[in-house]
């Protein structure tokens, strides 16, 4: 008995030690203690609602969210403007909850939950930079809990993402896959998120490979099938056709949404190497989609898949059909309507049948989405449409004139008459069709559409056609300027008269130019006649009508390259202009700056090309601006400080020539040419300030002998060369009586025929050569247009030539009428009034005698025996107006404008940002009383170009 209750005692005293052993371990894990209240009332009251709203806010920005199964899908569906606004009120319900778990309920397991719901709640809203503020707070704070230290960096990397901070966002992912956590919650969602980090940074393979592993961790159904999508398409791109079509089966086979499974069904028809192999098969297939009821809505998609396969095949008469199938079509799919129309669009420019693309063109301007696929492109060039064609109907016109001149005259005639036969017919059809009702056509504007859909929902009046006040008034701008026009497609081929004669020289085919003719003529014989006679007139027969009309279209090409390049920022295009002028005109004088620009287009694309470009351009043109620019980038800052600083000295020079200090002017001018070794405008306007001091100081030989240094040393000039022609020419006329001179030039006697116009001190008191202290900003900012008036800076002589003025794009200074300019007011500016050509000049002590002077050198060389006078007003100590005039008629006055800009900046002695030009009335300038009147004409005026 005793060794029983020895025994018993025994194994009491063991389990006490025990116990007492787990108790110490116990108190050495220091596990939190927590309040099972707080946490009931937490978990229940708090985290399951919050929890729940959030879950729910997700759910329906998913529903709201319109797929577009035309483009790549998202990885995610991120809160938009309209979804974060919307739900602003609820996750503020959440993240007052979450502070309530914070604040008062601190015993309880739930705060790390709260920091992470308060983020997510402030992701929801857009507020991503809270928001990555909490997850980083959470991820730090909460280490020893690796569920919600890995679910918050994921989310901070999605905020970091939506802030477009990808380099932090790719250092978070980056921690999350060091210690990647096997939670079920997150390890998803991790994938899913590299996978858009992947596709954002374009790398779409990697982007593929944790997509498959997202897939693998997700268990929502409609997630799942959307990333089933968006694999397809990107196996698709990456050329696994095999691949993605398993993932498109997957979708069609599943019960997604129809329209899901259709595009998938859609997008699997035309993967190489799958079950439709061919052409035909393909076809077929469609075409069974097209009779099946439930794809109504989607034909339209359907016939323009038809057309793109037609058209592959080079059959472009089917596909023009199905394209014309798909656009009559109803439905509401604004991408595949704008896709149809750039398609039609695209391919009528590409056979250079302009008037036609620029029809399609305009009605992809009124259809196009502000998301759509290259939107940016797109709109460039709809903007730059008219003057793209402009300029290469004028190309087209002369090729086919060309084509015609290299015809026999039986061949000659008996084209134009067949030609003129048909153009006859389609204008005699086009006014009968005229006459018959027109039946409405289904797909309707976006006009109709915004205004009259039925169940139109208005959820954000900023875009355009969710706003009732802004198409009402669009529709009524748009009738002010059209008209009434029938809703039809290509709306504006009623202004079609005739389009431009094309010349294909392979196949020998001829497009129609509608300058050419008058469709309003009604007898057939008289109008075959006039359409004959209106080219035989035009045909480059001449020496001197060809050389026009090969510069007309030297000169387009130039523009059209210059388009691609500057506008459309398309570089394939400008190359194969540009490459093509080459082709054309392989002595053209602006081969130095043709060279450099494909050199520049080809640079990073094609570096073998780039390399032959530049060789060209150093080997042939050593000298010219460009090889300086290749050689030495910074040349034309250089270039351009040099040229202020040739500025002031001709100031100085000119200065001292009115103080009659002829010998200081020949020595001025003799130490800046020996100092200046780059081409510069003003060198040539010292050299002839020297020489006119080399008149006052010596006889005739020697004025003769400077003049002729001058344009031997000048070739080029346009603007002192010619003048210094008339000087000779003038000094060869009258030899004898000069040469018994004993000064060439003598001092100035109004009794006394002076054939030289020299510098003289613009007797206005203010005007003092030393400038003074600086003057105040004016009152208001003026919108100074330096285009064309910058001197060397900008882009102005990268596209004008290959020397360093501007001067040889206004040599030959012919001006071509490019049409008349539809949005001109003519009550601000009208065809017949009195015109100034204004210089307006925002300081009002800067001495513009030089200027002046340069003026009159161009006006004596262009406008020889014209009134053509330039004067001086200063205007409330503000301005100083240099007007030029009197001009009879606007067009005069253009004209002037024109011819003299390209030489402005070398004309004028005073920095670029100092002036702007415009034309005005006589009545309109007696008004310009003000700088702020003066600002208003300026912008008023350039408005109307």
């Amino acid at each position: 008995m005793k060794d029983y209750i020895f025994s018993m005692s025994y194994k009491r005293v063991a389990v006490a030690i025990v116990a007492v052993w787990s108790c110490m371990g116990c108190a050495g894990k220091r596990e939190p203690q927590y309040d099972m209240m707080e946490n009931l009332t937490a978990r229940y009251n708090i985290v399951y609602h919050s929890r729940k709203i959030i879950n729910d806010v997700m759910y329906d920005n998913a529903a709201a969210y319109v797929e577009n199964y035309e483009q790549r899908l998202p990885v995610f569906i991120e809160p938009t403007d309209i979804t974060a606004a919307s739900n602003s009120p609820l996750m503020d319900s959440v993240i007052g909850k979450a502070l309530t778990i914070i604040n008062k309920k601190s015993k309880s397991k739930y705060i790390s939950e709260a920091y992470l719901l308060t983020g997510q709640a402030n992701y929801l809203k857009g507020n991503y930079y809270n928001a990555a503020e909490f997850f980083s707070y959470t991820a730090g704070t909460f280490t020893d809990m690796p569920e919600y230290r890995q679910a918050a960096l994921v989310w901070k990397a999605r905020a970091l993402m939506q802030l477009g901070n990808l380099t932090e966002s790719g250092n978070v992912l980056d921690t999350v896959f060091t210690a990647l956590e096997s939670d079920p919650n997150s390890m998803g969602l991790a994938f899913a998120t590299q996978a858009k980090y992947y596709l954002l940074v374009q790398d779409e393979a990697s982007a593929i490979t944790m997509l498959l592993q997202a897939l693998e961790h997700t268990k929502d159904k409609s997630t799942r099938l959307r990333w089933h999508f968006l694999l397809g398409q990107l196996l698709e791109s990456e050329g696994r056709p095999e691949e993605a079509y398993s993932h498109y089966s997957r979708v069609v086979n599943s019960n997604a949404s129809y329209e899901m499974a259709f595009h998938a069904g859609l997008n699997r028809i035309f993967l190489p190497g799958t079950v439709n192999t061919t052409t035909g098969d393909r076809i077929r297939l469609l075409q069974r989609m097209i009779r099946d009821g439930k794809n109504k809505e989607y034909r339209d998609q359907i016939y323009y898949q038809i057309a793109e396969m037609y058209y592959a095949d080079g059959d472009w008469a089917t596909a023009l059909v199905n394209y014309e199938q798909a656009l009559r079509q109803q439905g509401d799919n604004q991408y595949q309507t704008t896709r149809t129309y750039l398609r039609l669009a695209d391919h009528y420019f590409d056979q250079a049948q302009y008037p036609i693309a620029k029809l399609y063109y305009d009605s992809v301007g009124m259809y196009l989405p502000m998301d759509f696929p290259d939107a940016g492109p797109v709109q460039r060039k709809v903007a730059n449409l008219d003057e793209l064609i402009t300029q290469l109907e004028v190309v087209s016109h002369q090729d086919s004139l060309f084509f015609l001149a290299g015809l026999s005259e039986a061949q000659r005639h008996a084209q134009l008459d067949s030609l003129a036969i048909v153009r006859y017919v389609e204008i005699q059809d086009g006014r009968q069709a005229k006459n018959k009702k027109q039946q409405q056509n289904i797909v309707r504007s976006p006009f109709e559409e915004a205004l009259f859909s039925p169940g139109t929902t208005y959820t954000d009046n900023r875009f355009y056609f969710n706003n009732p006040d802004a198409i009402g008034m669009g529709t009524t701008e748009f009738k002010r300027r059209w008209g009434n026009r029938p809703l039809q497609d290509n709306w504006r081929f009623s202004d079609m008269t005739a389009g431009g004669i094309t010349d294909n020289s392979e196949t020998g085919e001829l497009a129609v130019n509608g300058s050419a003719i008058d469709s309003v003529v009604v007898d057939s014989a008289a109008w075959v006649q006039q359409f004959r006679d209106s080219y035989l007139n035009e045909l480059p027969d001449t020496e001197a009508k060809r050389a026009a009309a090969n510069n007309q279209i030297h000169t387009a090409l130039l523009r059209v390259g210059e388009l691609y390049r500057d506008e459309l920022l398309d570089n394939k295009g400008a190359i194969d202009t540009y490459e093509d002028l080459l082709n054309r005109y392989p002595e053209t004088k602006d081969a130095a700056m043709i060279y450099y620009n494909l050199y520049l287009l080809y640079n990073g694309i094609d570096q073998a090309r780039a390399a032959a470009y530049k060789q060209k351009l150093l080997t042939q043109f050593p000298d010219a601006l460009y090889s300086r620019i290749l050689l030495d980038p910074m040349y034309l800052a250089k270039l351009q400080s040099q040229k202020q600083l040739l500025d002031q000295e001709y100031e100085e020079a000119y200065a001292a020539y009115t103080r009659q200090q002829f010998q200081e002017v020949i020595q001025l001018v003799d130490s800046i040419s020996g100092q200046v070794q780059e081409p510069q405008p003003t060198l040539v306007q010292l050299a002839y300030l020297r020489a006119l001091a080399l008149g006052r100081t010596s006889g005739i030989d020697t004025l003769e002998k400077a003049f002729r240094e001058l344009v031997d040393v000048f070739p080029n000039d346009s603007l002192i060369s010619p003048l210094v022609h008339q000087h000779l020419a003038y000094i060869a006329e009258n030899g004898p009586a000069l040469a018994e001179r004993k000064y060439a030039l003598q001092g100035i006697d109004e009794s006394r025929l002076r054939f030289i116009d020299e510098p003289t001190i613009t007797p206005w008191p203010q005007l003092i050569i030393n400038h003074g202290p600086e003057r105040p900003v004016p009152r208001r900012n003026l919108a100074v247009s330096t285009a064309g008036q910058t001197g060397i800076g900008g882009r102005m002589t990268l596209a004008n030539g290959g020397t360093l003025t501007r001067q040889q794009l206004a040599r030959e200074a012919q001006i071509t009428d490019d049409g008349e300019n539809a949005y001109r007011d003519l009550e601000l500016l009208p065809d017949s009034a009195v015109y100034y050509f204004v210089i307006n000049v925002m300081n009002e002590r800067v001495n513009l005698a030089p200027s002046r002077y340069g003026i009159g050198q161009f006006n004596r060389t262009r406008y020889t025996g014209r009134n053509i006078m330039h004067q001086l007003k200063p205007v409330n100590d503000e301005n100083q107006l240099v007007y030029v005039g009197p001009f009879l008629n606007y067009e005069e006055a253009k004209t002037y404008e024109v011819r003299i800009m390209p030489l402005l900046p070398d004309i004028m002695k005073i920095p670029a940002t100092l002036y702007n030009t415009f034309l005005i009335t006589e009545d309109n300038f007696g008004t310009l009383s003000d700088f702020d009147k003066i600002d208003d004409y300026y912008t008023s005026y350039h408005e109307q170009e």
